[in-house]
């Protein structure tokens, strides 16, 4: 871990909590309209190459909580397919 190390992990951790916040309402009401296919492709591209860049690195404070989100990127992406699959407007 570098100097300031704990400034990633700190960041990273509350985008963690923000975004389960996010994806609790996701799973009850299963609405992702505002999510468009470009956004989620951008994102999880984003954060392939954070999770890359930490692991070059050997800064697991980078990489584990970028995975979190990734996973949750993915799972966004997994309600979209299962109960929007014919919402054209979002392509």
């Amino acid at each position: 871990m570098g100097k300031y190390g704990f400034l990633a992990t700190t960041s990273l951790m509350f985008n963690v909590i923000s975004f389960t916040s996010l994806l609790r309402s996701i799973y009850k009401t299963k609405a992702t309209a505002s999510f468009n296919w470009l956004y989620l492709l951008g994102n999880i591209i984003a954060q392939i190459l954070l999770i890359i860049y930490g692991i070059l690195n050997n800064a697991p404070e980078i990489y584990v909580p970028t995975i979190l989100l990734i996973f949750g990127l993915l799972y966004i992406v997994y309600i979209k397919f299962t109960y929007h699959y014919d919402d054209e407007k979002n392509l």
